[in-house]
C-alpha cells in the first residue's frame, strides 16, 4: 500500500509539471563544461573522450557471512577503468567501458576457515569487465535510443549482460521520458565451505542467476533554476540468489562460538529463495542558489519481496570556486529492515526453509559523508601529440578527485577514494 501510494505521487507531480526537462547529470556542476565549449570550433564536437578513473575502496568489519555473520570483513579494492566517448557521425556515438578489480579479502580467504591446512589462494581475485553501448538520435526527431552489452569475469563468477533505452524527447530537448530494459545471466562456480563438501549440505541445485530489469524515468526543468528527475524499476532475480560459500549456523552452535572444532561440524549452506522482485521508486531535485552553486537532492524508496523496505537520502553543494575549480561536499544517509530470513550467528533454526547471516541483509543504518573536487581550466590542463591521430594534439581536459568516509551502525566501516583524468584526442 506504501509503495502504490508513492509511485502514485509520482505520476501525480510529473504530470503537473509543464515546462522544460533534462536528465540530471554528473555530481560535479556542468556549468564550467559549458564554458569551455564556448571557445571550441564545430570539428572538436568529434573528438574522442577519455577518462581514466583509479578507485580504491577499503573497509572492515566483524560480522562476515563467510563466517556465519561472525569474524572478520577485512577488504581492499584497486579499480581501474577506462570510459571512452567515441563521436560517430552528428547522430550517434559509441561507449565503451573496461577495466579491472582487484581486491584482497580476509573474509574470502576464510571459505578455508575449519581447514588447518588452509592455504590463502582464495584471499585475493580479479574482474575483469568490458560494457559497449550504442547511441543514436533519430534523424529530423528529438527523440533517441541506445543498445548496450556487456560482459565479466572472475575466480568463480562469469556475467555477461544486454539491454537497450529508448527516449521521448521535447523537441526543445527539455523533457524526456526515458523506458529502458536489462537482462543479466550471472553464472557461478559453486565452491562450498571446505567442511562441507562432499556432504550432503553441498547440493545447491542451481549455479546460475538471472536478472531482468524494466525502468522508467522523466525528467523536466521546472525554470532556469530547478530540474527534476523521477524513476522507478522493477528488477525481477531468480536462480542461485544465494552464495554458495556463505555459512549459516543454527541455534545449537551459540554454546560452540569458541571451539572451533565443535564449530565445524555444525555449519550449513546459507540457503535463500531463488526468486526476488525489488521496487526501487526515486526522486532526484537539482537547484541553483546561485550561478557559482548548486544544491543536488536525493531521495529513494526500496522495497523487494524478501520483506526488506529502505528508505535512502542525500545532499550534495557543488560550488565554483573559480571558473577552473570545482569543490562538491555530499552527505548519504540510508536505513533498511531485515530480510525476513536474515538470523544472527547462532539464532536460525533448524525448521527454517530458508536463513542467511548476511548482514547486508540485516537491520542497519548508514551514512556516507566526503567532498569531490574537479580541476578543469577552459584552455585544458596541457596539450600533447595525438598517438590515434596524425598531426593533431591531444588534450588532458580535467583532473578529479572524490573521497569518502563511509560507516554502518553493525560496525562496518569503509574509505573511498577516486581519482579522475580526464582526456580528449
Amino acid at each position: 500500500m506504501q509503495l502504490r501510494t508513492t509511485l502514485s505521487l509520482i505520476l501525480l507531480l510529473s504530470l503537473a509539471i509543464t515546462t522544460n526537462a533534462q536528465n540530471d547529470t554528473n555530481s560535479i556542476d556542468d556549468k564550467q563544461e559549458k564554458n569551455s565549449k564556448k571557445i571550441k570550433s564545430p570539428e572538436n564536437y568529434q573528438e574522442t573522450e577519455v577518462n581514466f578513473l583509479m578507485n580504491y575502496y577499503d573497509q572492515d568489519g566483524d560480522h562476515s557471512p563467510v563466517t556465519g555473520g561472525q569474524g572478520t570483513e577485512e577488504l581492499s579494492n584497486v579499480a581501474p577503468s577506462f570510459v571512452v566517448h567515441i563521436p560517430m557521425d552528428s547522430l550517434s556515438s559509441l561507449d565503451l567501458n573496461f577495466g579491472i578489480d582487484i581486491y584482497s579479502s580476509a573474509s574470502t580467504d576464510n571459505i578455508d576457515y575449519f581447514d588447518t591446512h588452509k592455504s590463502s589462494a582464495s584471499s585475493s581475485d580479479a574482474r575483469a569487465h568490458l560494457n559497449a553501448a550504442y547511441s543514436r538520435q533519430l534523424k529530423n526527431s528529438p527523440n533517441a535510443y541506445s543498445v548496450q552489452a556487456g560482459f565479466s569475469q572472475e575466480y568463480d563468477v562469469s556475467s555477461y549482460n544486454f539491454g537497450g533505452s529508448y527516449s521521448l524527447n521535447s523537441q526543445d530537448q527539455n523533457r524526456s521520458l526515458s523506458l529502458d530494459a536489462s537482462y543479466m545471466s550471472d553464472s557461478w562456480t559453486l565452491l562450498y565451505p571446505t567442511e562441507l563438501r562432499g556432504t550432503s549440505e553441498a547440493n545447491l541445485s542451481d549455479d546460475v542467476r538471472t536478472t531482468l530489469k524494466f525502468g522508467l524515468s522523466y525528467s523536466q526543468v521546472i525554470n532556469k533554476r530547478l530540474q527534476v528527475l523521477f524513476s522507478t524499476e522493477v528488477v525481477s532475480q531468480s536462480g542461485l540468489l544465494s552464495t554458495p560459500f556463505h555459512r549459516v549456523f543454527f541455534d545449537d552452535a551459540f554454546a560452540y562460538a569458541d571451539n572451533k572444532s565443535e564449530l565445524a561440524t555444525r555449519s550449513h549452506i546459507e540457503r535463500l529463495d531463488d526468486s526476488r522482485i525489488k521496487i526501487p521508486v526515486s526522486m532526484r531535485w537539482s537547484y541553483y542558489l546561485s550561478d557559482f552553486m548548486r544544491l543536488k537532492t536525493f531521495y529513494r524508496f526500496y522495497s523487494d519481496s524478501w520483506g526488506i523496505t529502505a528508505h535512502t537520502a542525500s545532499i550534495e553543494l557543488p560550488m565554483m570556486l573559480s571558473p577552473s575549480f570545482i569543490a562538491a561536499p555530499f552527505f548519504r544517509y540510508h536505513t533498511q529492515t531485515a530480510a525476513d530470513d536474515f538470523y544472527e550467528f547462532g539464532t536460525a533454526s533448524s525448521s527454517a526453509e530458508f536463513y542467511t547471516s548476511d548482514y547486508d541483509l540485516s537491520d542497519f543504518d548508514s551514512y556516507k559523508v566526503g567532498i569531490g573536487f574537479q580541476y578543469s581550466p577552459i584552455m585544458g590542463i596541457s596539450n600533447f601529440k595525438s598517438p590515434f591521430r596524425k598531426n593533431k594534439m591531444a588534450q588532458l581536459k580535467s583532473i578529479g578527485l572524490r573521497t569518502a568516509y563511509y560507516d554502518r551502525s553493525d560496525g562496518l566501516n569503509a574509505w573511498l577514494v577516486s581519482l579522475n583524468l580526464g582526456f580528449t584526442f
